[in-house]
């Protein structure tokens, strides 16, 4: 009871310091001459895109399993338990990443040039994992289909 307690409290203090992240970021812009609403739709889609795969990066892929299995070892504490969420939920993750994807493409020296490559490999990503949902259903229908043929007593010539 006094974890999850104390894990919502880091929650809180998470979302907390996400608005704050969220101000910063909006007056940093404002002090640039930076307008949110001047973005393109091109640009908010290679955003999108770039935060699809940074996501997918952090949530998914192995090159992050190592701070996952941290997060993992340390979420007996309340702070832990907020990281790990953060390290481990897609819709979590991708609430912050974006935040740091708007920063990175506006405020970072080439951090556009960090959003189209991001975007370039999130795009790929989704290439690869709609041809291995086609090479998947193909297979299933050729299993299926020799399922009926061997039910059916149907051979071969």
């Amino acid at each position: 009871m006094k974890q999850a307690k104390t894990e919502r409290i880091w929650n809180i203090v998470s979302m907390f310091v996400y608005v704050l992240l969220l101000i910063v970021l909006g007056t940093l812009l404002k002090d640039r001459g930076i307008s949110i609403s001047d973005i393109s739709i091109f640009e908010l889609l290679l955003i999108c895109i770039a935060t699809y795969r940074m996501t997918r990066l952090m949530v998914y892929d192995r090159i992050f399993k190592l701070f996952r299995d941290i997060s993992r070892s340390i979420e007996n504490s309340g702070f832990g338990a907020s990281i790990k969420t953060i390290l481990t939920c897609p819709w979590c993750a991708g609430v912050w990443i974006s935040l740091f994807n708007v920063g990175i493409f506006f405020l970072v020296p080439f951090g556009e040039l960090f959003i189209y490559v991001m975007a370039i490999a999130g795009l790929a990503t989704l290439f690869q994992l709609s041809v291995n949902i086609l090479g998947m259903t193909a297979e299933e229908k050729q299993i299926d289909l020799k399922k009926k043929r061997e039910k059916s007593g149907f051979k071969k010539p």
